[in-house]
């Protein structure tokens, strides 16, 4: 594995606030003009970097400035959806399968990367908005709006699940990048719950090779943060849940022929553990699961039809889900 977090400096890009290695900066950010082929446009070819687990986090001043990549960001207040601080509003992660972002925002939900290869694609994806194109890489195949997205965070207000609207303190850290690991830390705080108090969370990413899973690990503290999570449903999909009721973990999933963004084929899955949360139905676009204990994890998948993975059906995607289930059933404790 390749650890990228070394000796830090603080640097000063405007507005934004970040801690990175200079060494890392010069290498990420020469990495990600060579796989863009010094274009900005959305990538016109796919990169031929090597094969890996990676994890993406560019920031930039303004518009008129490079991104620049990074081991650890403080979103600042100043921060606005669609102000082009980072070039897909998050943080993205990578295998040979698929890519996911997380929206640092007041969202903080997960959305999907589909690819048509294995090579490296975050780093091929330009500018806000020009990654809902199919293009040699691939594509955003998810509409999230105001769902959970896939296995996003959010919160149960008014007896459904919510994205959280406002994050006051929001932060991401990079663990593990370039080699058979994916990691990566978000820590979110000052979050008002239902009765007006607030609440925090730490929850750790991570991914590794030959399978499209991401397991979360979410440590959560405050009286009144009822924290859930989900899969969207999106009409003409259908619903897949497990039905081994002794099993330590359990899924809820959805596959929908003409599901993504693309108009094909799309399955995505949410697992969680038994004794840590219950399935809560259809809500808000949603169906999730409500975590009933502060210390808690669940994963998350997603394939698509023109993805490496090869699942073109449900019942292929079925497939997967059984063998992914019984992965986590080994690690059970």
């Amino acid at each position: 594995m390749k650890r990228m977090t070394t000796q830090l400096r603080s640097t000063r890009l405007g507005d934004v606030r970040v801690k990175s290695s200079g060494t890392a900066i010069i290498l990420f950010v020469a990495a990600s003009l060579a796989a863009c082929g010094a274009s900005t446009d959305g990538a016109e070819t796919a990169p031929n970097d090597p094969a890996g687990v990676h994890v993406d986090l560019r920031v930039r001043d303004n518009p008129e400035t490079e991104y620049v990549a990074v081991n650890d960001f403080t979103v600042p207040a100043s921060h606005e959806i669609g102000d082009g601080m980072m070039p897909y509003e998050g943080i993205g992660w990578e295998n040979e399968l698929v890519g996911y972002r997380l929206y640092l925002d007041g969202r903080l939900v997960s959305d999907i990367f589909g690819k048509q290869a294995p090579n490296p694609a975050l780093g091929a994806i330009g500018e806000y908005g020009s990654y809902h194109d199919l293009a040699p890489w691939g594509m955003d195949v998810l509409k999230v709006g105001p769902s959970l997205g896939l296995g996003g965070i959010g919160i149960i207000r008014g007896n459904q699940p919510e994205q959280f609207g406002t994050v006051p303190k929001l932060s991401a850290s990079i663990g593990e990048s370039g080699g058979d690991t994916g990691a990566f830390t978000i820590t979110a705080a000052g979050i008002e719950g239902p009765s007006g108090a607030t609440g925090s969370f730490v929850a750790e990413y991570s991914i590794g090779p030959d399978s499209p899973l991401t397991r979360v690990k979410v440590t959560a503290t405050g009286d009144d943060l009822p924290l859930a999570t989900g899969v969207v449903m999106h009409d003409g999909a259908e619903l897949l849940q497990s039905d081994d009721a002794d099993s330590a973990w359990r899924y809820v999933a959805t596959w929908g022929d003409m599901q993504s963004e693309n108009k094909d084929g799309l399955g995505m899955a949410v697992f969680y553990r038994a004794d840590q949360a219950n399935y809560g139905g259809l809500a808000n676009s949603t169906h999730y699961v409500a975590f009933g204990q502060p210390d808690f994890e669940y994963a998350f998948l997603a394939a698509w039809e023109l993805d490496p993975s090869g699942i073109t059906s449900r019942e292929a995607f079925e497939t997967m889900l059984t063998e992914e289930l019984a992965a986590l059933e080994g690690t059970a404790e």
